[in-house]
């Protein structure tokens, strides 16, 4: 019961964290970073430059200004990254701040706040002509601030050198930065790892916010690792006959659960951009957590199962749950997979229309295997045979010593190991030697033809007599007769029970009741017939 409560909380817990779902993707952030652009648009784009002056910095189109930009940007020139921004009109308050810092300055809080995707601004060197802006700006987006929004304008000025104009970013939107800065700045601890770790990143996300987050993850870890340990103890005060299964899911997959969704619900946001909130989007950490809990529990159920089943005295049934367990584990593994591609922004529903193309081919494929599921299925429900049971199959006998989803095994009496599929074993006319209560004794006696009817009479009465006296025979049936004259010889046939089940010990009662017979044939004088008769 206290799993389950824990289980609910955590649903709950993690649906508020993955409520907000991010404007950017892993899959966009990788395309960023390796751009492709066609050959016609390649072409177009050359040909547009040159109807103008080229400058050297690319700034002639608003794609080409921007992307410049944020190029420079995000190898920290913020020296030539402030060649385009455009300065004019500017009070001395935004202008104290030095070009390159706000540059960089525009470049963080870009970076936290908005995903500029460069190829939908306008490659034409007069911009955008229909975007209710005047004809010398366009613009890249709009971020929202205490004091009302602010745009992220581009605007055609005069190029620095005279001439024709180029493109940069508005100085009203420069004018703004102060503003921006004020609004979005890192937090201390963030503003110095920023500074002083190595400019390297990998999807977009910086060593320095790896560094961060990986420190908050711990600390979050070894919050739940105390949590969880507190929480067995507790479980185990309430419930000493706790299984070790149920401890083992505690300590391990909820103990890194707890501490995936405490860091992504109380860790500060302050030192977060678009990149990173994109990477932890993708939860891929709290996805591989929730579904080796979800294994781990799947282990839980199916061991509680299983000391229900046994205690109920259905132990057959629990050889079923093993392979069902398994193809739980394997659904939930494939939907997890699943929605971790949607997190990072992959079509998983393409894949799964792209892999039901071929399905009516693979459901061919596996009509046996379908088959032989069913055949398990209905071999544990019925229960023709159990596991350990000795039987008939065919012309073979054995010991069903497994019955998987494929196949039944079966160890002969050669202590060779036959592999039956299961729809053919199914099917088959199964002997079940084990549920025998007692074992047949039903010899024949091939007498002598010289043999008189006096004889067999005296015969017949003294096996009867020695039969009874036996403890271990069933009293009935126990006959012996006189069944008629076979091709060379007269045969007596003798049929009893003897009260085992154990074949051994049946084996050792047979050998003294066939040594008692024997003597008996000797005492009549009554011969058996010559082999050349049989």
């Amino acid at each position: 019961m206290l799993i389950r409560v824990c289980l609910l909380a955590l649903i709950v817990v993690s649906g508020l964290c993955g409520a907000t779902q991010g404007k950017v993707t892993v899959k966009e952030i990788l395309q960023q970073q390796q751009p492709e652009r066609s050959e016609q648009e390649q072409a177009e784009q050359a040909q547009e430059i040159e109807e103008v002056m080229l400058d050297k910095l690319h700034r002639e189109t608003p794609r080409g200004a921007m992307q410049g930009y944020l190029n420079a940007a995000r190898t920290r020139d913020f020296a030539l990254a402030s060649d385009y921004l455009d300065f004019r009109n500017l009070g001395p308050e935004v202008l104290a701040l030095g070009k390159p810092q706000l540059a960089e300055i525009l470049y963080l809080v870009l970076d936290r706040t908005l995903w500029v995707d460069v190829q939908s601004l306008s490659s034409q060197p007069q911009g955008k002509s229909q975007d209710l802006l005047p004809s010398y700006r366009d613009l890249v987006g709009e971020l929202k601030t205490s004091q009302g929004p602010v745009q992220i304008l581009l605007q055609r000025v005069p190029a620095d050198s005279g001439g024709d104009y180029i493109w940069k970013i508005s100085n009203a939107t420069v004018a703004q930065i102060p503003l921006l800065k004020e609004q979005y700045s890192y937090s201390p601890s963030g503003e110095w790892l920023y500074k002083n770790l190595p400019d390297y990143s990998f999807l977009g996300v910086k060593l320095w916010q790896w560094v961060y987050y990986s420190a908050n993850l711990l600390v979050y870890l070894l919050l739940a690792f105390a949590i969880t340990r507190v929480l067995a103890f507790t479980a185990k005060r309430i419930k000493p006959d706790l299984s070790a299964e149920a401890c083992s899911l505690i300590n391990g997959p909820l103990c890194l659960l707890l501490g995936v969704i405490l860091a992504r619900n109380l860790a500060s946001d302050a030192n977060s951009t678009l990149a990173s909130k994109a990477v932890f989007e993708g939860a891929t950490l709290l996805i591989i957590a929730w579904t080796w809990f979800a294994l781990r529990a799947i282990d839980v159920v199916r061991y509680r199962f299983s000391q229900r089943l046994i205690q109920r005295g259905n132990e057959q049934a629990v050889y079923l749950l093993r392979p069902l367990g398994n193809v739980v584990q394997i659904a939930v593994v494939i939907m997890a997979l699943f929605l971790w591609l949607e997190n990072l922004g992959f079509s998983a529903t393409t894949l799964v229309a792209g892999l039901g193309i071929g399905g009516l081919a693979v459901a061919l494929a596996a009509q046996k295997s379908v088959e032989n599921i069913i055949g398990a299925i209905t071999l544990y429900s019925s229960a023709p045979v159990r596991v350990g049971q000795v039987c008939r199959f065919g012309e073979q006998v054995g010991t069903v010593e497994e019955i998987g989803l494929r196949a039944t095994r079966v160890r002969t009496l050669n202590r060779t190991v036959i592999h039956v599929p299961n729809a053919r074993f199914v099917d088959m006319e199964l002997e079940n030697i084990s549920e025998r209560e007692r074992i047949a004794y039903r010899p024949e006696l091939i007498l002598d033809r010289s043999t008189t009817s006096a004889q067999i009479s005296a015969l017949q009465a003294e096996l009867i007599d020695m039969l009874t006296r036996q403890p271990d025979v069933a009293d009935n049936p126990c006959r012996v007769r006189f069944t008629g004259f076979v091709p060379r010889g007269l045969c007596i046939e003798v049929l009893c029970y003897i009260e085992t089940t154990d074949f051994n010990e049946y084996l050792t009662r047979c050998e003294a009741l066939n040594l008692a017979a024997l003597s008996l044939l000797h005492k009549l004088e009554i011969d058996l017939a010559p082999p050349e008769y049989l």
